[in-house]
């Protein structure tokens, strides 16, 4: 059936028609909560220090504003997107193409692990979003196939993760070479002090958004605990499945 417009409360957000579509066709209707308080925030040109927990939907609410607020027509890199690992990025990456393919946004995804030659080409082509790991990010940079004099919006998503893993030079540096008449956007699930402090240093005069409700298992799903020794595990898995 057929989502009733009125029932679209996307649409509240007065996004491009590409965009609309796009978000109708993936089935985004209703915005979560973290949604509702970065889309509207973001379009209007304010940079974000965000505590959202995983699965709150918050790929979305930057990819939103990503996608509307870049210009087709520019050749270099608009937006960054950092994340900590090579599959966030390759999921993050492959989100916000699909937000933006009716805009026939291009966005691609760098990470170590992968030809770096395979990279350099596709950054050589328009690229609107660039979505990457500190690490890669900088080989691009020092080689001259990264851009950044264009990029208007920085994104660091899972802060906390990222600097965990040993990320916060990679990421202080990248900072440091960007423009700075820019939108920073930092997420985190947590906002220790750490991440509080590479806040400081990356976000000027944000706006603190703190999603606190915890994630509840719908209704539908029944949870249960099978208490076993180690050797069983195998043997009580196959009962519990039979």
């Amino acid at each position: 059936m057929p989502h009733n417009q009125s029932e679209n409360q996307f649409t509240e957000y007065k996004l491009s028609k590409p965009l609309a579509q796009a978000l109708e066709l993936l089935g985004y209707t209703t915005p979560t909560e973290i949604q509702k308080m970065v889309i509207p925030a973001m379009l209007e040109g304010r940079s974000i220090v965000a505590r959202s927990r995983t699965g709150t939907g918050k790929t979305l609410a930057f990819a939103v504003p990503l996608c509307q607020l870049a210009a087709w027509e520019e050749n270099l890199p608009q937006a960054l997107v950092l994340e900590p690992s090579r599959e966030l990025a390759v999921q993050v990456s492959q989100e916000i193409l699909n937000v933006g393919r009716k805009k026939r946004l291009k966005v691609p995804a760098v990470f170590g692990g992968f030809p770096i030659d395979k990279q350099i080409q596709s950054l050589r082509q328009k690229s609107h979003i660039v979505v990457g790991t500190p690490g890669r990010v900088m080989d691009h940079i020092r080689r001259g196939s990264l851009q950044l004099t264009q990029i208007r919006h920085l994104v660091i998503d899972e802060a906390d993760l990222m600097l965990d893993m040993g990320f916060l030079e990679e990421v202080r540096e990248i900072i440091s070479l960007l423009p700075e008449d820019r939108q920073t956007c930092l997420f985190s699930a947590t906002l220790d002090e750490q991440v509080q402090r590479l806040a400081g240093e990356a976000v000027k005069d944000p706006l603190f958004i703190c999603q606190d409700q915890e994630i509840q298992a719908p209704s539908s799903i029944r949870q249960s605990v099978y208490e076993t020794d180690q050797e069983q595990k195998y043997e009580a898995l196959k009962q519990v499945l039979m």
